[in-house]
């Protein structure tokens, strides 16, 4: 044992005994004996020192292994308790992360069914405003083509009363000309008649005499009709003949008055007429430019809602291409609340266009 030394003596007693020459040289035989004794009991008691520090150190050493053994056993059994604690644990995290997951698995499914059932309705929504939007386009092409007919219509109507104006123009124009005939007949058949008064007055002359005045009258009836007509007179008139081709008498003269008359109302009334028809013609341009307004309106409003329209089908397209993929439900209501917004002012701007429209049809007609 390193940590056991021996007395001062017997480290002496023992350098001593190396060299035995030595001692037998320097001792006596007695002093021989006592060191021997003392050695001996001195040798005795290390030896039972030394049994009893062994028998000690042995008592220590087992009762060290007894703590070390006790030791490990303790770390062993707090390793296997704390192991055992360790996995008791792991397994209770591992349970509750398995309920998280299945919560959240449950919470998914639950709002993947929402955006599903969400989706099938917005599907139906925008088929039946694209049912409703194909009916009233079709409602609306129909407007507009009976809007084409009519405008068609009062074009013809326009056309016809023009001509008709026309043909009326020619008809007044033809009645001031046989007006200004029978105007300027009528002043020769005043002077002619004038004329004839006079030369009835005179009965005393004879027949020669009537024969050559008649003929002087005549001739300066036919020169003052030549003078007070201002050189217009047609040559049926000097020639007595009537606007109708007939030799002209003096009956004939006077009925031409009455004729005058009827003439001047029928160029009145063919006038108001003219008139009528011209304001009429007027009106109908204006009716007509009006429904061109309408009409190029109502091709610009419904440009726009086929525009609206293609776009709610390509909206619709990505929805129906965007089913199997998760959005979260914070995305799902960014993108659906403005998309059935937009849905919602289309439809009532579509049915505000269409009452529009069929209110102006309504005024127009």
């Amino acid at each position: 044992m390193d940590g056991l030394r021996l007395p001062p003596l017997i480290e002496e007693a023992l350098d001593s005994t190396d060299d035995p020459c030595d001692l037998k040289a320097e001792s006596s035989p007695n002093m021989d004996n006592e060191i021997t004794a003392k050695e001996r009991g001195v040798l005795e008691e290390n030896n039972e020192k030394e049994e009893m520090d062994q028998e000690r150190s042995q008592e220590e050493e087992g009762e060290e292994k007894k703590l070390k053994e006790e030791e490990g056993e303790g770390e062993e059994k707090r390793k296997k308790e704390q192991e055992s604690l360790t996995e008791e644990q792991e397994l209770e995290e591992l349970r509750a992360q398995v309920l998280q997951l299945l919560l959240e698995l449950e919470e998914a499914r639950e709002t993947s069914n929402k955006h599903q059932e969400s989706f099938h309705e917005l599907q139906g929504l925008l088929e039946d405003e694209r049912l409703a939007s194909a009916h009233q386009a079709e409602a609306f092409t129909r407007q507009i083509q009976n809007l084409q007919g009519d405008v068609d219509l009062l074009k013809e109507e326009c056309r016809m009363l023009r001509e008709e104006c026309q043909t009326l123009k020619e008809d007044n124009r033809r009645l001031s000309e046989r007006l200004q005939l029978l105007q300027r007949q009528r002043t020769c058949s005043s002077v002619y008649l004038s004329l004839k008064e006079e030369d009835a007055g005179e009965g005393t002359e004879g027949k020669e005499m009537e024969t050559g005045s008649d003929e002087v009258m005549t001739e300066s009836y036919m020169t003052m009709a030549q003078s007070e007509n201002c050189r217009l007179v047609d040559a049926s008139i000097q020639k007595n003949i009537s606007f109708d081709g007939k030799p002209m008498t003096p009956t004939s003269w006077t009925g031409g008055i009455g004729e005058i008359f009827s003439l001047r109302d029928q160029l009145k009334q063919a006038e108001e007429k003219a008139s009528q028809v011209q304001r009429e013609c007027e009106g109908l341009k204006m009716e007509l430019q009006e429904l061109q307004v309408l009409y190029d309106s109502s091709q610009r409003e419904r440009a726009e809602l086929e525009e609206e329209l293609q776009r709610c089908k390509a909206e619709l397209e990505k929805l129906s291409g965007g089913t199997q993929r998760f959005i979260h439900p914070s995305e799902h209501a960014v993108l659906s609340i403005p998309f059935i917004g937009m849905i919602v002012i289309v439809a009532v701007v579509w049915c505000w266009l269409s009452e529009l429209a069929s209110q102006r049809a309504r005024g127009v007609r």
